[in-house]
């Protein structure tokens, strides 16, 4: 009998934490992690202050990344979806056209890959309210993403982020050091 209640309690006490989410320290978020466009597939978050960085970017494949974040204690301000062409020129520049020798010893010119990107009409990244911002969008070999502010009375963010559907910590890499949330979806403590 004492054996079944400890192991119930072990598996009550394991159904409680996977329901709730465990909180991280806002300074682990400080620094912007190291990635390049096209190489990872995953999810950068980092801040600078008040300000908060959110980018996604794929391995080739095209991937359905949404989610959300939502703010305890205060307001999101500032929404900025990112400038695909200026953060492509900070991750990986374009690549200028080069002569090539065919295999009959025939020079052609090969096109290089300028800073520029499809429309993302279909994608969307939306505040709801003051207090959330949401996100569905398709990406290809490309970056992704937005920034934030959090006004002072900001106590928590939930970040929840998804993949394909699956949400797992691994797909998340945190400020300069490139830490992954000890789950997902996280809680940062301010």
């Amino acid at each position: 009998m004492r054996k079944t209640m400890i192991a119930l309690a072990t598996v009550l006490m394991a159904m409680a934490a996977r329901g709730r989410s465990e909180a991280a320290d806002a300074a682990a978020f400080d620094g912007r992690p190291a990635f390049s466009e096209g190489s990872d597939k995953a999810y950068f978050v980092w801040r600078d202050g008040r300000k908060w960085f959110v980018r996604w970017t794929t391995q080739g494949t095209e991937r359905r990344f949404t989610g959300n974040v939502t703010a305890e204690g205060g307001d999101l301000d500032s929404l900025k979806r990112i400038d695909v062409d200026e953060e492509r020129k900070v991750v990986a520049g374009g690549k200028p056209a080069r002569v090539v020798r065919g295999p009959r010893g025939r020079a052609h010119i090969r096109p290089g890959r300028g800073p520029v990107v499809a429309t993302r009409d279909e994608d969307k990244i939306d505040k709801d309210g003051d207090r959330r911002i949401h996100w569905v969008a398709k990406t290809d070999a490309d970056i992704d993403g937005f920034e934030f502010k959090v006004d002072e009375k900001v106590t928590r963010l939930r970040f929840v982020m998804e993949i394909d559907g699956s949400s797992r910590a691994a797909d998340v890499e945190l400020g300069a050091k490139n830490a992954h949330p000890a789950e997902n979806p996280f809680v940062v403590v301010f």
